[in-house]
């Protein structure tokens, strides 16, 4: 009953911040693209860059920061274990419209994630962050637990090395720091009726039909019958000791119980679930879906209350942290290496795309079990 539904190329977001940012949204220039190098062919090459935490063709340059091949796959590691443990290895190809398949999204984030971590990096002096003793050694032993889970083949291939690891969780440590100082004074004062929850059970009778894979309107006949059988559900459902039992066996919805806030559902629906105190049953109220009974289970559920009062304090901190990122992000120039970035992918397929003499042909195979990522944590 929910009033709108997010697309499904959302979902894996509450695994991984991002905070809506749009740093690369329009890049300030795109260089013009030789074949891009494997680490081996960087150190035939002679390449002045390949050191340990620079391995492999450069990839993506932000500000005077750059960012070398080894270090990119650090992230695609951290998003292809994030999205196939929701979804499977199949998750890649899945057409999010527009000609977009989920690949192409996920790669944009992972865009967006390293311009925003290196933008954020730059300005952490300006806060006094710096990394405590305990957190040095928790960046030294998350590095050697990730690290021992890359096999060596991986390692050489791409560059990956423990020093480059122990970087990839300082940032991410030194991400979080910026983040809460950025955050600290924002106002945590939420009242009860502002983040007020309901939980309710409910029964749906629903005024709509499955017509080749699409619901539409049943005709006035059957909306009459569907209204019928409604009202003799009402009856029963007030004798009932188990509403939500009863429910259970006579709901055509794919769940009985809700619990939300004002704005969260449907209006019709909504407004009569509000209407109720803990314990009474709704008169029969009808919404786009069809007709609904409903039973409150509680007319105010303080643990959901309390929760989503710390998603609002939440949403604040996510806000005004977006908003002084989008200043920073004003005066830094974003330059990628196309070629080289398109020849990157999520999916486990080595003939797609990669250019002849490829920088990553496919994604490392290795997957440990804790993968890095510079995102501030969620409530």
């Amino acid at each position: 009953m929910k009033k709108s539904v997010k697309k499904f190329g959302c979902l894996l977001m509450a695994s991984a911040l991002l905070l809506s940012l749009t740093a690369c949204k329009e890049k300030a220039s795109v260089q013009k693209e030789e074949k891009a190098p494997t680490v081996q062919a960087a150190k035939d090459y002679g390449n002045e860059e390949d050191t340990k935490e620079n391995r492999g063709q450069l990839v993506v340059t932000i500000g005077n920061n750059k960012v070398y091949y080894n270090e990119v796959m650090l992230y695609f590691q951290f998003m292809k274990a994030q999205y196939e443990s929701y979804f499977s290895d199949q998750i890649w190809s899945y057409n999010v419209g527009s000609n977009t398949t989920f690949e192409d999204q996920a790669k944009e984030e992972i865009l967006n994630l390293i311009t925003q971590t290196k933008i954020i990096l730059d300005k952490a002096g300006g806060y006094n962050v710096s990394l405590s003793e305990e957190e040095e050694a928790t960046v030294q032993e998350k590095a050697a637990n990730y690290f021992s889970g890359i096999t060596e083949e991986d390692r050489e291939k791409y560059g990956v090395t423990e020093d480059l690891i122990r970087k990839f969780y300082r940032e991410n440590t030194v991400y979080q720091k910026v983040y809460d100082a950025v955050t600290m004074d924002v106002d945590t004062d939420v009242s009860d009726e502002e983040a007020k929850q309901i939980t309710v059970d409910q029964i749906l009778i629903k005024t709509t039909v499955e017509k080749d894979g699409r619901e539409e309107a049943m005709t006035v006949a059957e909306k009459k019958t569907a209204y019928n059988r409604a009202v003799k559900l009402l009856k029963e459902a007030k004798k009932t000791t188990d509403f939500k039992k009863f429910a259970e066996a006579n709901t055509e919805d794919s769940k009985v119980e809700y619990t939300f806030g004002k704005g969260d559902m449907v209006e019709e629906f909504e407004n009569a679930a509000f209407a109720l105190k803990t314990g009474e049953i709704s008169p029969i109220a009808e919404s786009q879906y069809g007709y609904h009974i409903i039973y409150c289970v509680s007319d105010f559920d303080k643990d959901a209350t309390l929760e989503k009062k710390e998603e609002i304090i939440q949403e604040r901190q996510n806000e005004l942290f977006k908003k002084l990122y989008e200043q920073w992000s004003n005066n830094y120039k974003v330059e990628v290496k196309e070629k080289v970035w398109a020849s990157l992918i999520l999916r486990d397929d080595a003939e797609e795309t990669a250019p002849e003499g490829g920088a990553g042909e496919t994604a490392p195979t290795s997957t440990p079990e804790t993968a890095p990522t510079s995102t501030p944590k969620q409530g």
